[in-house]
Parts: C-alpha cells; sequence; structure tokens
C-alpha cells in the first residue's frame, strides 16, 4: 500500500466520526493531564531544588549535629583552611511578652529559636524588615522575629520580647528565610538570636535538646572537590552524631520525599489514564460497528486485512497524539494553577511546567494506553465479511478463544510495563497491575449482577413511566452503560478510599485526648525547680501530675563491639544498598533493597542520637512485658526496652549495653521487652532503667500533667514568667499542626483522584454520544407515543441517575473495604463507620452522571420525529 493512498484513506475514514471520536480525545486527554501534572510537578520540585541547592543549603556544605563539632578537628588538613564558617544553634523553648502589670505574667508562645554566630546566609536571600543584614541587626540585647510572632504576642517591631527571662528589643522582622522549607511541619515562629544573646538566656544547660549546624562556604572549587572534602570531613568525624550535606546533594532526604510521593500519586494519575482507557475503547468500538459496510467494500476491492489493520491502527495512533497533546496542555496548566490552590504546599518559586521528560512521558503512555487498549476492538477489523456488502446482517466472525487470550496478555503486559516505568519498580508495577485487575473485575461482575437483577425485575410493579424505561436501559443486553458505570465505579472507589482513610487518620489525631491523659509535658525541668514547679501547677488546677527523672546518655557499644564500629558496618551496608538502588533505576527500583536502606538509616540513627534514660520500680500501665522479667537479676545492672526500638539496634534479651554519661561508662543488661501504648500519652521510654543506678547522675525533670480546659495558656505563661528554661508542650496544638499538614495533603490526594472521576463521567458521554443514532430513534418513537421534550429528557434522566447510582454504590462499597483494609492491617486502627463520604459519593456521583448524560444527549432531544422517520 502507497503511503499516499494510505493518508488519503485515512483522512476519509475520519469523516462523519469527528463528533464521536472527540470523546476518544476527551477520555485520554484527562488522564494523560493526571499524568504530566503529576510527572512535571515532581521533576519541577526536583530540577529546583538542584538549581536552588545552595540557596535552600544557605552554604556550600552543612554539618548538623546532636552536638558542636570536636575542639580538635584540624579544618586545615581537611581542606577546609580557607572556608568561611557560621555556627548556628537551634532549639524550641518558649517566649513572652513584657507583664502587663506587676504580678501578671505575660502572654508566651512556643517559638524554634535560632542562634547565629557569624554571616548568615551565605546564599540566597533572608528577607527582613528592615531588610538589612541579620548581622547588623542581632547585638547581645535584640532579637530578630517572625511576623506571626508579633501578631500572637500582641507585639511590634522595638518592642521587648523575653526569652529565657531575660529582655530583648525587637529589632527586626523575618519575612522568609532560604533554608526553612514551607511545605514542613514547624513547632512555632522563628526567632534569631546573636550568640552573646543567647548565653544572657541560660537555656543551654546540661540535657538541653540542642541542634547544632556549621555552615562552609567554600572558595572556588568544583563540585569534584567538594566531594572530596566532604569524604574527608567524613573520616575526621565520628561515625555517629554528625550528618554532612554539600549543596552537590541538593536536599537527599527532602528529595527522596518527593519521589515517593510522586510514586503513589503517579500511579493514582496513571489509574485516571487506564480508565480514560477504558473509554478509547469503548470510542473505537463504537467508530468501528459504523464503519463495518466499508471496512467490507475494503476487502471487496482487494485489501486485505493486514493492509486495513493499520489504517484504522494509524487512526488511533493519531487520536492518541492529539488527546496526549490536549493532555500535556491541560497537565502544564494545572502546574500552574496548583501554587494557588495549594499555596502551603507548593512553593510557586520552584514550579516550572516546562518539564521534557514529563511532557514526553505523558505523550508516550498517552500513545501507548490508546493503542493498547484499542487493540480489542480493533481485532474485529481483521473478522468482518466481505459478504456483508450483499448481506448488511452478516456480523463479525466470532474470536478465537487463543486470538483473545493473547490479546488479553498483551493487554496486560501492556498495563504492567506502564505502571512499572511510573512507580520505578517493577515489583510496585505488578503489585498495582494485579489490584486494578481484581478492582475492574469486581466492578464488572457487581455491575453484570445488578444488570441481571433489574431485567428480572417485574416492570408492572414499577408505576413511574421514566423509572420503567430507566430500568429497562439499565437491563439492556450490550449496553454500553456497563463500561461506564466500571470506569465511573472505579474512580469513585479511588476517591472514596483515599478521603475514608485520610478523615480515619484524621480524626484519630483529632480526636480528644483520652480522659486520663496528660495535656502537656514540661521539658527541661532542673531537680532544684520542681517543688517550685510542682506548687505552681497545683495552683494552677492540674488534676494529675507525673514525673519522671531523665538521664541523657549516648550508647558507645553493644555485646562489646563499639557504635563507630557497628555505625560504619551499617554505613557501609547502606552505601552498597544506594549503588545498587542507582543500578535497579535502569529497569525498575526494587521495593525490599529501599526498604532495608531506610531499616539502616533507622538503626544508624538509633545509634547517633542521644538517649533519654529514665528509672523507675514499677512501669506504667500502659507498658507491658512481652520477653523475660523486670528487675530480676541481681548480678546486673538491668535495662528494659521498648521491643521496636530493641529491633532497630538489634538487641535481645542477655544484650549487654554500654553508655556513656558525662564521660562515665556503664553497663547495663538487656532483662526485659515491652511493648508500650503510645496513643495514651503518658510518660513513657524507649529505656527504662533499673532504681539505684542512676540516682546520681546528671539529670533533668520530665513532667506530664492534666490542666483544665482552658487553662493550658494561663500555666504557660506563669511557667514562662517563673521558669523561662522550661518548655511547655501543648499535645492539642501539636497535634492540631499535624492534622493541619495532613489536611493539605489529603486535599491534593482527592483532587487528583477527581481526575479518574473526570474520566469515567468522559466515558459516560462518551457511551451516550456514540448511541445518538439509537437515541435519536429512541426520542422520535417516545415523543410519536405523545411524550414531551421534558418527559423524555425526565425519563433519559432517570436512567442516568439510575446508572450514577450503580456506580457510585459500587465505588463506594469498593473504596469502604479497600479504606478498611489499609486502616486495619496497614495503620492498625479501629475501623469507624463513616457514612459522610458514601452520602457525598452517591449524591455527586448521580448529578455529574445526569449532567453529562443530559449535555450529551441534547442533540437527539432537540430532533423531530419526522427528521428520524424520514431516515430510515
Amino acid at each position: 500500500m502507497k503511503a499516499s493512498f494510505f493518508f488519503n484513506a485515512l483522512r476519509r475514514e475520519s469523516r462523519g466520526s469527528r463528533g464521536r471520536l472527540a470523546f476518544f480525545v476527551a477520555c485520554l486527554s484527562v488522564g494523560v493531564s493526571a499524568v504530566v501534572a503529576v510527572s512535571g510537578l515532581s521533576s519541577s520540585l526536583d530540577e529546583g531544588i538542584r538549581t536552588e541547592a545552595r540557596q535552600l543549603l544557605a552554604a556550600d556544605m552543612a554539618i548538623d549535629g546532636n552536638q558542636p563539632l570536636p575542639p580538635g578537628l584540624d579544618f586545615q588538613k581537611i581542606g577546609l583552611a580557607g572556608a568561611e564558617r557560621t555556627e548556628i544553634r537551634e532549639t524550641v523553648t518558649v517566649a513572652a511578652g513584657p507583664a502587663p502589670s506587676p504580678g501578671q505574667p505575660g502572654p508566651s508562645h512556643l517559638v524554634e529559636l535560632k542562634v547565629v554566630n557569624g554571616d548568615y546566609p551565605f546564599y540566597g536571600v533572608l528577607k527582613l524588615q528592615p531588610q538589612r543584614p541579620l548581622r547588623e541587626l542581632l547585638r547581645p540585647d535584640t532579637a530578630v522575629v517572625a511576623g506571626d510572632l508579633l501578631a500572637q504576642l500582641h507585639l511590634r517591631a522595638g518592642g521587648t520580647l523575653l526569652l529565657g527571662g531575660q529582655p530583648f528589643r525587637i529589632a527586626g522582622v523575618v519575612l522568609s528565610e532560604p533554608d526553612r522549607i514551607s511545605i514542613s511541619m514547624t513547632m512555632g515562629p522563628r526567632v534569631f538570636l546573636s550568640a552573646e544573646g543567647f548565653a544572657r538566656t541560660a537555656l543551654e544547660t546540661r540535657g538541653s535538646r540542642i541542634g547544632h549546624r556549621t555552615l562552609l562556604k567554600l572558595p572556588a572549587v568544583s563540585s569534584a572537590a567538594v566531594t572530596e572534602i566532604k569524604e574527608r570531613l567524613r573520616q575526621a568525624l565520628p561515625e555517629t552524631g554528625y550528618r554532612i550535606q554539600t549543596y552537590s546533594d541538593a536536599q537527599p532526604a527532602l528529595r527522596d520525599n518527593i519521589a515517593r510521593v510522586e510514586r503513589f500519586l503517579g500511579l493514582v494519575a496513571l489509574l485516571s489514564l487506564f480508565v480514560g482507557g477504558i473509554g478509547v475503547a469503548q470510542s473505537v468500538r463504537a467508530w468501528l460497528a459504523g464503519r463495518m459496510d466499508a471496512i467490507a467494500i475494503l476487502k471487496c476491492l482487494g485489501l486485505r486485512p493486514r493492509e486495513i489493520f493499520p489504517l484504522y491502527l494509524g487512526q488511533t495512533v493519531l487520536l492518541g497524539l492529539a488527546g496526549s497533546l490536549v493532555g500535556i496542555l491541560a497537565g502544564a496548566a494545572v502546574q500552574l494553577a496548583l501554587p494557588g490552590l495549594f499555596p502551603d504546599l507548593i512553593p510557586a518559586e520552584l514550579v516550572r511546567p516546562w518539564q521534557p521528560a514529563a511532557l514526553l512521558r505523558g505523550l508516550g503512555l498517552g500513545v501507548g494506553v490508546a493503542v493498547l487498549f484499542s487493540l480489542p476492538p480493533l481485532s474485529a477489523v481483521l473478522r468482518v465479511p466481505p459478504a456483508r456488502v450483499l448481506r448488511r446482517e452478516a456480523e463479525p466472525l466470532p474470536t478465537h478463544r487463543w486470538a483473545a487470550a493473547l490479546t488479553l496478555a498483551v493487554l496486560g503486559a501492556g498495563v504492567w510495563i506502564m505502571a512499572g516505568v511510573q512507580a520505578h519498580s517493577w515489583d510496585l508495577g505488578a503489585r498495582f497491575t494485579g489490584g486494578v485487575t481484581l478492582a475492574a473485575a469486581l466492578l464488572a461482575g457487581a455491575a453484570v449482577l445488578v444488570s441481571r437483577a433489574v431485567r428480572r425485575l417485574p416492570r408492572t410493579s414499577v408505576r413511574s413511566l421514566s423509572l420503567r424505561h430507566g430500568l429497562a436501559s439499565l437491563a439492556r443486553p450490550g449496553a454500553a452503560a456497563m463500561s461506564a458505570i466500571v470506569a465511573l465505579g472505579l474512580g469513585v472507589l479511588v476517591v472514596v478510599a483515599m478521603s475514608l482513610v485520610e478523615r480515619r487518620l484524621t480524626s484519630e489525631l483529632s480526636a480528644e485526648v483520652p480522659r486520663d491523659a496528660p495535656t502537656a509535658f514540661l521539658v527541661d525541668i532542673q531537680p532544684a525547680q520542681w517543688p517550685g514547679v510542682l506548687a505552681l501547677l497545683r495552683k494552677g488546677g492540674a488534676r494529675r501530675i507525673d514525673s519522671v527523672p531523665v538521664v541523657m546518655a549516648r550508647i558507645s557499644a553493644i555485646d562489646g563491639k563499639g557504635v563507630e564500629e557497628l555505625a560504619r558496618e551499617d554505613r557501609e551496608e547502606r552505601e552498597a544498598l544506594e549503588a545498587q538502588e542507582g543500578r535497579d533505576d535502569e529497569g525498575g527500583r526494587r521495593e525490599g533493597d529501599r526498604d532495608a536502606r531506610r531499616d539502616r538509616g533507622r538503626r544508624r540513627w538509633s545509634l547517633s542520637r542521644e538517649q533519654r534514660l529514665t528509672y523507675m520500680k514499677e512501669l506504667p500501665k500502659d507498658n507491658a512485658i512481652v520477653a523475660g522479667s523486670l528487675w530480676n537479676d541481681p548480678a546486673h545492672a538491668e535495662v528494659s526496652v521498648e521491643e521496636e526500638f530493641a529491633e532497630d539496634l538489634g538487641l535481645k534479651l542477655g544484650s549487654e549495653l554500654r553508655f556513656d554519661i558525662q564521660g562515665v561508662p556503664v553497663d547495663l543488661k538487656v532483662t526485659s521487652l515491652r511493648t508500650v501504648d503510645w496513643k495514651t500519652f503518658g510518660i513513657n521510654f524507649f529505656l527504662v532503667v533499673e532504681p539505684g543506678v542512676l540516682d546520681s547522675a546528671p539529670q533533668q525533670r520530665l513532667a506530664a500533667v492534666q490542666l483544665p480546659k482552658g487553662s493550658e495558656q494561663r500555666v504557660q505563661d506563669l511557667l514562662a514568667a517563673a521558669y523561662p528554661n522550661i518548655t511547655v508542650l501543648r499535645i492539642r496544638e501539636i497535634l492540631e499542626k499535624i492534622v493541619k499538614v495532613m489536611d493539605r495533603i489529603g486535599l491534593g490526594i482527592r483532587f487528583l483522584g477527581g481526575f479518574t472521576v473526570l474520566a469515567g463521567i468522559a466515558i459516560l458521554a462518551g457511551a451516550v454520544s456514540a448511541g445518538s443514532a439509537r437515541r435519536g430513534r429512541e426520542v422520535a418513537l417516545l415523543k410519536t407515543l405523545g411524550m414531551t421534550r421534558r418527559g423524555v429528557a425526565g425519563a433519559f434522566a432517570v436512567e442516568y441517575a439510575l446508572i450514577g447510582l450503580v456506580a457510585a454504590t459500587i465505588g463506594s462499597g469498593g473504596g469502604y473495604v479497600l479504606a478498611w483494609g489499609v486502616v486495619t492491617r496497614g495503620f492498625k486502627l479501629t475501623w469507624q463507620l463513616q457514612p459522610w463520604p458514601l452520602a457525598v459519593a452517591l449524591t455527586a456521583g448521580v448529578a455529574l452522571t445526569v449532567v453529562a448524560g443530559l449535555a450529551a444527549s441534547l442533540r437527539a432531544l432537540e430532533r423531530r420525529p419526522i427528521e428520524v422517520l424520514r431516515s430510515e
């Protein structure tokens, strides 16, 4: 076949079907837009982070630790002799305003304190008001604070702020920081102090929770030289307690989180594309049903099936390209709109819609889905008999079972490959394919059962003509609406399941704190302060006060092996897993390797963190011994370890732990493992030591109190005035911040899941449009029998409402089952029946299908009976 003949035939074959094929483009473009939006947004955030790496780090290199750098560190030997250095300390404390009158405490608020000793930032812009260098504004008696703290404490620039009991003049207001990511949750507004000002507060005492960061600005060196310096620095520092980042690393933890979110949301977007694929198959089937005579004529003219098949396959490819291009444009528009819709979640300055890789991915997946889902209906082209030219009732030959099996196998393999590419994991792609196949099969089976049940329903018992008509249409054999029910049901399933899971997690966090649970924690209490704090709490009406000693320590050895050696082994294994994962990226990542790398990272964190020990004779009621027994070995100093923490460290009964407490070694033997019910919000520890071992060790106290409702702020104000070193953590306030972040994330997920619903609506409209000729005859018959246009529209509305009701009911049921599995098996929470999502899904499903169906039926409703009868 000549190319000119092929393209001319291609153009002729599209005539008369362009309106119907528009639904082909609509179904495909909705899914492609979701894929492009997710992939483009993730790529643009990753690119923005890499491009702005120095600004986001505020330096060329940063060293984070829970203690200062070792004093003997030789910067010249490492290659940092000419580097500029800034020391930063960060902690959470309580800031207060001045007392309104003598004897009355001023208002207080939890803040994130940042102490800067040197130039800050080296890169990026710290926006202040007035816009002057931070170093010029910070003096021993001044502070620079966030604007929202001024509003909460009713202060203004030039006023006085109390930190650690010392007054500071507010010399400036922080508008934005280059290295503070807006996506992350914060404990409170920012406050900047100088090192000299921080020394005035006496907030840095033994056992204080202070994070240390060293920012380095290197001379002009290459990226390879920076990597070499990082390696030398890592060898010079202890294996535990420090983390080194460079601008070339480009915020690895943040980018890993973005990649994980992209994998999840990318599969949700791909599901909407696959739902669109169902509409593509439906549109192609309806299109070919009207071209059977033309195909028979082509065969009579001498064209072989293998020449006719590429003709219609080429038409499908062109339509796939058109739908993908429309989806790409829509996806780019969604990226531009998302920062405005979710300003607290997506930084607008990092969004760059022009992402060639994301656009090509959308194009490839769109065309791939169009071709893949068109193969089953396109196979009918091969089976159209030439005799149809003489006998129009001659139908295509039945499909051979082996041919049908091969088609389904190709379809399944194609879905798996696309899911694997989208998820960057063949394993995850296989699980996604299996889940989607199972869900689609169950939805299709449920739709068939409903159709058969309606078919057996006695129509005489239904008085409403519109309802009888709707039931008859739903039960019609081979009704195209069945595919719309499956597609729309999948969309409803995704949205309902996501909504239920998010609402259950949110309700778990936002639920009322248990009746006997504390409402606030008090940390950094010095032992000598405890009697006065206890009296203040009792005066404030505290109903329950629990307090335990806290001893800060570091693990120095486990079973005789030094923590440095253990950390080195973990680092080497982690690096090997990362290298393996990098090689696997070429063919899809393996989830097992990624999980193992996260486990190694968790163990390294457990080894390097500063441990908080306590001692008590009896365990709290929310602790349960699961192995060993408590304080049963008189020959050894004993420690009880929380079960999951023991698993992270590789501990078992009989393990020997050596701790370093202010330079003094303390050996402890693991004699019991226990579980902890953390949901009680009681005072609990990973490590509990038997009494008598740590009594003389340097320690602080931790208190948990239950305060009358509405008195938390008053007690915090009193404590801030009398004991400014004590930090009050109010449980409800912290949970509300977590819920706020989850609400924003849940809204984004539901927004994306809405694309799947839109694809289902487009399929319904396509099904209605595909049957426009039948609809026209039906309208003509009903009008001839005396029905008005309004009556016919009402009958159609009932039909579409039933389709939406069935789809929403089946989809909601599937969503409830999926959410139940995730909540009870994944998150280990109790299931709570939530009727509101079901009611919303049913109402929205019915309303959307009625609107879409009637919109697609307008042309048929407007035709006069005489026009239809003359065309017959």
